[in-house]
């Protein structure tokens, strides 16, 4: 499939005529222009002022991002900008984003959207840029690491985190192209698994060396998710599969986080990432919402309180992992708080990114990789740690009333 969507129709004379992907860098220069200039003060009657204050920054998150990372005469963003004259200008590198970077932008633009209505051209136009990363391989479509690599070198995780990218969007604007993408992107996800160690998915198409918790606890929130949009029980029996082997082969019952992965001769990499606890946070609250079994209420509470032992800096809040890894676990705080109303899941997250703009951010703007420390330099400065916070900052705003 060459393109995701369909061509954008445009008036022309009386007509319609289509155009291709290729001059969406300039329908995103259009969308953009809209938000160079502050917009007009709106009221948010039911929103409090901290909500308020998230909503801002992320919004200035995507402005910066948008424009120092913007390709001259290239329909994608960089994955990287370099400092020029100090610490004020930065000039974005040739290299355009990976699929992984490319996957938080729609995140952080898709909650941009549940934000503000307005961001919706911006998130339609950037998600039709993503075509070029799309590629059949093997019978099956999925997002490619880079647009136009050769060979094919596609990751699994990768395509689990852009398949919750296209829901997050379909949730904000309900665009049915939005969950079609999902879908078809799901279904990349689904042939990396094998019953090698029982089941579970690989991390890498070319190379299937591993089964990572990264790339199983994201598609069984993928799963959880388009069971509830789709009403599709095949969904439901996959997530159901996956959190099975998933805790069987990588939760680690000392503490109950979860080990990074398992080599396909059943060694097993201990170490612990934030991401992978915030994503089983996340899945054990979606089996409550769909099922009301009281047991992932129980198994999602004791995945938060040691996730905060481990990862969350009592005497600062800072989040003690880089942003790309940390979000995960802040969106599963919020996701917790709604179901069990526990005001102290929701205090983690604002805490910890009241940090993050106080102390990660330098005086262009920008956000560094680590979400405890303050920030001295940024050389070069990376898209990921952009899209990571300003997703952040904007879906819970969203979430806050």
């Amino acid at each position: 499939m060459y393109m995701l969507f369909k061509p954008i129709p445009q008036r022309a004379g009386g007509r319609v005529r289509r155009t291709p992907w290729r001059r969406a860098a300039v329908l995103l220069v259009a969308c953009l222009a809209t938000f160079v200039r502050p917009p007009l003060a709106r009221s948010y009657p039911s929103a409090s002022q901290e909500a308020s204050r998230l909503r801002s920054w992320g919004k200035s998150v995507i402005k910066t991002s948008m424009s120092v990372f913007r390709l001259p005469r290239a329909t994608f963003l960089s994955e990287r900008a370099v400092p020029v004259d100090g610490r004020t200008r930065y000039r974005a590198r040739p290299q355009p984003a990976f699929a992984w970077t490319q996957s938080m932008m729609v995140l952080m633009l898709a909650a941009a959207a549940r934000c503000d209505a307005r961001y919706d051209p911006l998130l339609w136009n950037y998600t039709h840029t993503l075509g070029a990363y799309w590629r059949v391989g093997h019978g099956v479509g999925g997002f490619d690491v880079l647009p136009g690599k050769v060979p094919l070198d596609r990751y699994y995780d990768d395509n689990e985190w852009m398949t919750w990218g296209f829901l997050r969007a379909y949730a904000a604007t309900h665009k049915a192209a939005y969950l079609s993408v999902a879908r078809r992107d799901f279904e990349f996800v689904l042939s990396g698994r094998s019953n090698r160690l029982g089941g579970g998915i690989y991390w890498h198409e070319q190379k299937k060396t591993s089964k990572n918790t990264c790339s199983n606890a994201p598609a069984i929130i993928d799963a959880l998710k388009l069971y509830s949009d789709t009403g599709d029980r095949r969904y439901l029996a996959i997530a159901r599969k996956l959190y099975r082997w998933l805790n069987a082969h990588l939760l680690d019952r000392k503490d109950y986080l979860y080990f990074d992965h398992i080599d396909l001769n059943g060694k097993i990499n201990r170490t612990t990432w934030s991401y992978n606890a915030g994503a089983m946070l996340i899945a054990n609250v979606l089996f409550y919402r769909i099922t009301h079994a009281a047991v992932y209420l129980r198994r999602a509470r004791r995945i938060a309180r040691a996730a905060q032992k481990r990862w969350v800096d009592s005497a600062t809040g800072g989040i003690k992992d880089p942003g790309f890894f940390a979000w995960v676990l802040l969106d599963g705080y919020e996701q917790l708080y709604k179901i069990d109303h526990n005001k102290r899941w929701q205090n983690i997250a604002i805490r910890a990114l009241n940090y993050v703009h106080t102390h990660c951010i330098n005086s262009r703007g920008l956000n560094a990789a680590q979400w405890d420390r303050p920030v001295h330099a940024i050389k070069p400065a990376k898209l990921i740690n952009q899209a990571c916070v300003g997703g952040a900052y904007l879906s819970l705003a969203a979430s806050i009333k």
